[in-house]
């Protein structure tokens, strides 16, 4: 079991869950009792407000500079030093990068041999890649598992199935529409590990979300406050008991994907 991690999770188009994954795998190491540090290359900076001051904001304008053979390196920087740290403090890391952003963040990645750092350094790098049940965002979850296999081999890649809008995989999926052949798509997807993020109606969550309240703050939040999420055409909030029995439920669907989560990223238990 490695002493500390380096998650980099990833997805070509927005969307897709990747802001919420890397909140639940915060949430899952301050749950054991780990230090973590979570970096976001993301211009919305959702993490940066659920989560406070252990997001670290990559400057991504530095990333617009492609002219400029110095700018991956200034943009990550932070991030750089903190993997250079990690193997004394043993503080786990998770980047959290912006759709779009997945081919300069694995160059980035491979031009410093991160994955061989980890490594060294007693740790594991994971490249998490997350997909809707979207085609074009499943196309470029085969292409970037590719690229990451190519471009980081002590990586490992596990892709992070949010079922959000339809399973992603159905037992009578055909590789095709994603552009691979049954033979090539079974040989990928022997190779990595599966998370899948459990279907909750959009009504339930996305006014959770809207309101930008951390996993941890709606959990433990008075259900009277949170009624008004909720609210009918006419802005009239649940009552509270209504209000408690959707915060259980969205409870019990936050700890089913940390579960899930533990299970798969291979984290240590808690005791």
């Amino acid at each position: 079991m490695p002493g500390w991690y380096c998650i980099v999770i990833l997805s070509a188009i927005g969307g897709q869950g990747k802001s919420l994954f890397s909140e639940l795998v915060a949430l899952i190491w301050r749950s054991l009792g780990c230090q973590v540090r979570v970096f976001s290359a993301d211009v919305q900076q959702r993490l940066a407000t659920k989560l406070g001051s252990c997001v670290t904001t990559i400057d991504t304008d530095l990333l617009d500079a492609p002219d400029d053979p110095l700018a991956l390196l200034r943009a990550f920087s932070p991030l750089s030093l903190a993997i250079d740290q990690a193997a004394k403090s043993g503080s786990s890391i998770v980047l959290d990068t912006a759709a779009t952003w997945d081919k300069p963040v694995v160059r980035f990645l491979r031009d410093m041999g991160l994955d061989k750092v980890v490594a060294e350094g007693g740790g594991q790098m994971i490249v998490a890649l997350v997909t809707t049940s979207n085609r074009d965002a499943m196309r470029a979850l085969a292409t970037t598992t590719g690229v990451v296999r190519a471009a980081l081999p002590l990586a490992r890649p596990v892709w992070v199935l949010n079922e959000r809008v339809g399973t992603v995989f159905p037992a009578d999926f055909d590789p095709g529409i994603i552009g691979l052949e049954p033979e090539q798509f079974d040989e990928m997807r022997a190779g990595v590990s599966e998370i899948v993020l459990p279907r909750l109606d959009d009504r339930l969550w996305q006014p959770v979300d809207r309101a930008g309240l951390n996993l941890v703050d709606f959990v433990t939040a008075d259900p009277a406050k949170l009624a008004v999420l909720w609210g009918d055409a006419a802005g009239r909030p649940l009552d509270r008991l209504s209000a408690a029995a959707v915060q259980r439920r969205i409870a019990s669907w936050i700890a089913n994907m940390m579960e899930e989560g533990t299970r798969t990223l291979r984290f240590p238990q808690a005791d």
